[in-house]
C-alpha cells in the first residue's frame, strides 16, 4: 500500500539527491492508480491567465503584491512517479491590486521539460527510476541527464530576480510574468546545485544559502549580498555526504543539523541503501560564524531527522531554534512530526531539546520581518480530527511568549498547504497581517486561497479567493510585496 501524503513526509522527506533509492512503498501498486496523481494532487495541464477573480468574502484593499508557489506537476502522463520528486515545477502566481486578485500560473520550462515537449510525451523517467532519455529530442538544449531538474520545490525573490528552486540543482530564473529565462548561476560563483530553502537577512537585506555534496566539500556555505553578488564561500568540513534540507541563522550565526542520513557510496555497491539511515551517528549540529571566521563549533546530539527550520535567535551565549522534528528517516518506527524546540548552549558545547506541540504538522512559517530575531509567532499547517490520512486539514498559530495557540480547521474534507505570511503595509507589530493558504475540497474538487487574520485565526476568513480551476497540492512559496 502506498504511504499517504503525511505519512510520506514524516518517512521519506520531500527533496534531495538521494531520494532515488527512496523505499518501494512510495510507488503505487500496479493494480492501483498512484494516490499522488490523484484528487488533491492530479495534475493540471492547462497555463491561465485570468483577472479579477471571484472571492467570497472580501480582499482588504491595501493587500498589494504577488503570492507565488512552486509545486510538482507532471506535464506529460508519468513513466514513474514519486511524489513530489518527479513533477515537472509549475509556479502559480496570484497578484492582489485595491481588493481585486489576478491569477496566472507557468510551468517552470526546463530543459526536460523542452525535451518532453519535442518528443510530445515525457522521455525521462524518475529518481526511483532513471531512464536514460531518447537523444533524438534532447538537442540543442534538452536535459541530457537522466536525472531531470525539476524545479519544483520553492520560488524566491532576491535582487530583482524571481528564481525557481530544486535543491539537487542550478535555479531556474522566471520573468515576473513567470516565464523561463533559464538557468541562473550567479554569474558563475555557483557550482552544482543550491538549497531550495535559502534565508533572508531582513536588517542586511542578504540571503544565505548552502548546497550539499556527495564528494568533498560535502557541505558548502553562501552569502549573498543585497545586489545579488556571492561574497562569501565557507566549506564546512563534514566528514560524509549527509542530506541538509533546511538550516537557520541569527544575527551573527547559521545553524546546521546534520541528521544520521547519509549518503553511503560503499553500501550501495553492497546492495544497501545508497541514503541510509544510520542512528548511530546521533546528530551532529554546526554552529559557524556568517562572517566566515574562526572555526565551527559542533553540538552532539541524539538521533532524529528535520526538514523545516522555523526560525532561531540567539542571546547570551545561547542560540534557541524552533523546528519540526521527525523521529527518524526511511522508517515507520520514527515519531510523527511535531513542533520542538533546541537550546543550544555555545558555552557549555550541549544542547536541551523540548516538544512545543502533539499535533502532526510541517511546513513552519514565520512573519519574515522577524526572520533571525526573537519571534512570537509562527504558523503550522496540523492534522485536525477527521482529517484523511493524506492531508493536513487545520492551521495553527502558535504564540511563542504565552505558550497559547489558536487553531483554525477548515472543515471535513478541506486540505490545507504550506502558508505564507502578508504584512499589512505600515505595521509595525509583529504578526500585523494576514495568512494565506491554498485550501483543497474533495467535494468540490476546487480551490480557493483562503485569507486569515495572522493572530486572530479561529475568526473565519477575511476572505476565500475562488481559483478558476483546482491547484494542485504543492511546497514551498513566498509573498513578494
Amino acid at each position: 500500500m502506498p504511504y499517504s501524503r503525511r505519512e510520506f513526509l514524516t518517512l521519506a522527506g520531500h527533496v534531495g539527491l538521494g531520494s532515488a533509492l527512496l523505499p518501494q512503498q512510495v510507488i503505487a501498486a500496479p493494480d492501483r492508480p498512484n494516490p499522488f496523481l490523484q484528487h488533491g494532487y492530479a495534475p493540471v495541464v492547462d497555463e491561465l491567465s485570468v483577472d479579477n477573480l471571484a472571492v467570497r468574502g472580501e480582499v482588504p484593499r491595501e493587500i498589494s503584491g504577488t503570492y507565488l508557489r512552486n509545486g510538482p506537476n507532471p506535464a506529460y502522463p508519468p513513466i514513474s512517479y514519486t511524489y513530489p520528486f518527479d513533477g515537472d515545477g509549475m509556479v502559480h502566481g496570484l497578484t492582489f491590486d485595491g481588493g481585486k486578485v489576478a491569477y496566472r500560473n507557468r510551468f517552470v520550462l526546463t530543459a526536460g521539460l523542452r525535451a518532453d515537449r519535442r518528443a510530445g510525451r515525457t522521455i525521462y523517467g524518475g529518481l526511483m527510476n532513471p531512464i536514460v532519455p531518447d537523444p533524438r529530442f534532447v538537442p540543442p538544449d534538452g536535459d541530457s541527464s537522466r536525472f531531470k531538474n525539476v524545479a519544483n520545490i520553492n520560488v524566491v525573490r532576491h535582487a530583482g530576480r524571481i528564481l525557481a528552486l530544486y535543491e539537487g540543482n542550478l535555479p531556474y530564473e522566471l520573468s515576473p510574468t513567470l516565464e523561463t529565462k533559464g538557468l541562473y548561476d550567479f554569474a558563475g560563483k555557483l557550482r552544482g546545485a543550491m538549497t531550495a530553502h535559502p534565508k533572508f537577512d531582513p536588517v542586511s537585506g542578504e540571503m544565505l544559502m548552502f548546497r550539499y555534496s556527495l564528494r568533498p566539500p560535502f557541505l558548502v556555505f553562501y552569502t549573498v549580498d543585497a545586489a545579488g553578488a556571492v561574497v562569501r564561500e565557507v566549506p564546512i568540513d563534514t566528514g560524509a555526504s549527509f542530506m541538509v534540507h533546511d538550516f537557520v541563522f541569527t544575527n551573527r550565526h547559521v545553524v546546521f543539523f546534520l541528521c544520521p542520513v547519509v549518503f553511503d557510496i560503499a553500501g550501495a555497491q553492497q546492495g544497501k541503501p545508497f541514503l541510509a539511515w544510520q542512528p548511530e551517528r546521533g546528530t551532529r549540529i554546526a554552529v559557524l560564524r556568517r562572517d566566515g571566521t574562526g572555526s565551527v563549533q559542533w553540538i552532539e546530539d541524539g538521533p532524529y531527522f528535520v526538514y523545516h527550520f522555523m526560525n532561531a535567535h540567539e542571546d547570551s551565549g545561547r542560540i534557541t531554534v524552533d523546528y519540526v522534528q521527525h523521529g527518524a528517516f526511511f522508517t515507520a518506527s520514527g515519531a510523527p512530526s511535531t513542533l520542538w524546540r533546541a537550546v543550544l548552549d555555545l558555552g557549555a558545547g550541549s544542547v536541551k531539546r523540548t516538544q512545543l506541540d502533539e499535533r502532526m504538522g510541517e511546513f513552519p512559517r514565520i512573519d519574515s520581518a522577524r526572520a533571525g530575531a526573537n519571534n512570537r509567532y509562527g504558523w503550522l499547517p496540523v492534522s485536525a480530527k477527521g482529517d484523511a490520512p493524506e492531508a493536513f486539514g487545520a492551521l495553527a498559530r502558535y504564540d511563542l511568549q504565552t505558550g497559547k495557540t489558536a487553531v483554525h480547521e477548515f472543515g471535513a474534507g478541506r486540505e490545507v498547504d504550506e502558508p505564507v505570511f502578508v504584512p499589512r503595509p505600515g505595521g509595525k507589530g509583529e504578526g500585523e497581517g494576514w495568512i494565506m493558504t491554498y485550501v483543497y475540497d474533495r467535494a468540490t474538487d476546487g480551490s480557493v486561497c483562503a485569507v486569515l487574520d495572522a493572530i486572530d485565526l479561529e475568526r473565519p476568513p477575511v476572505a476565500e479567493i475562488v481559483m478558476p480551476r483546482r491547484v494542485p497540492h504543492g511546497l514551498h512559496g513566498n509573498w513578494l510585496a
